[in-house]
């Protein structure tokens, strides 16, 4: 079955208190100057547990009333982007839709095609015409079992921001007395710089082919182990998968085009815990860099052992 998802509702949440005048105006650091200007997307799925009927009116409107909330926190995200340079904080809200989906969620679950479930999300996720920060979308499934869809602009964060965010909500949601208040030091760390000429949406195309692996931890523990035969140390989680996938891919590649290529890997590095002091957790923004190894070059004569 093809899966569709229909919206039934759409209505704009706004923060529940008003930004004050001093905040209207939350500047880009330059890491979010250079940061594409896509949307990252998150899908959290909860089902029905056959006990007790979901009454979804009820949890829409709790989510609504903790978004509202956790908006005032987070207000630059109840803004709109301007250009390069800077959100308005100008509390005109965010997108809240509901949509009905034409399956249940176990038709999802048990086989997860991730370019069908962009279809479950607020936005296309390479709108670079977009002007809001974030988006919500709440689908509800034919068995009562619902997902909870965000897009977050990538402009303005991190993938840990972005889970920063969403755990603020979900502790707000649930009454939680100790909320952690984010911190916006990005641009104060990272000033912006003039950068006329420089265009981030070089390279976003809609032209992807989107698979998923899936590996268990019994497998990745195999992975490492049979590494540290080869390394003084042993390897961590993500340097056993990468140089897994790496090998596999090389491997796959050889005899394609030129028998001489050149092979990079590329990790997202979260900077905080790398400041000195290190930064807290809950430091918002785009405190990340790329790192990537120096260029590989391999013959497909050459056999690659990863």
């Amino acid at each position: 079955m093809k899966l569709e998802a229909e919206v039934i509702s759409k209505q704009i949440i706004t923060p529940s208190s008003p930004t004050p005048d001093h905040l209207r105006h939350y500047q880009f650091s330059f890491l979010d100057q250079v940061s594409p200007p896509v949307y990252n997307p998150l899908l959290l799925f909860y089902e029905f547990n056959a006990k007790t009927q979901p009454n979804i009116t009820e949890i829409s409107n709790h989510l609504k009333t903790s978004l509202a909330k956790v908006l005032t926190l987070f207000y630059p995200l109840a803004g709109r982007l301007n250009g390069n340079q800077h959100v308005d904080c100008n509390d005109n809200g965010i997108p809240y839709l509901e949509a009905q989906v034409n399956c249940k969620l176990s038709d999802v679950l048990d086989n997860p095609i991730p370019g069908e479930l962009n279809k479950l999300m607020p936005f296309e996720l390479d709108d670079v015409a977009n002007k809001f920060a974030l988006g919500i979308q709440l689908n509800i499934f034919q068995c009562g079992g619902f997902a909870i869809a965000q897009c977050l602009s990538h402009k303005l964060a991190d993938g840990l921001s972005y889970f920063t965010f969403s755990k603020t909500w979900a502790a707000t949601a649930r009454g939680e007395p100790n909320i952690a208040h984010p911190q916006f030091i990005s641009a104060t760390l990272f000033p912006p710089k003039n950068l006329s000429g420089f265009d981030a949406r070089t390279g976003i195309t809609r032209n992807k082919v989107t698979k998923r692996f899936v590996f268990s931890a019994s497998n990745i523990e195999e992975l490492r182990k049979v590494q540290a035969h080869k390394n003084v140390t042993r390897p961590s989680r993500v340097e056993a998968l990468s140089c897994f996938i790496l090998s596999r891919f090389m491997e796959a590649t050889k005899d394609i085009g030129s028998a001489d290529k050149f092979y990079r890997v590329v990790h997202a590095v979260n900077l905080r815990p790398r400041f000195d002091p290190p930064l807290p957790h809950h430091s918002f923004g785009n405190l990340y860099r790329i790192a990537m190894t120096a260029p590989l070059q391999i013959s497909s004569r050459e056999p690659y052992h990863g």
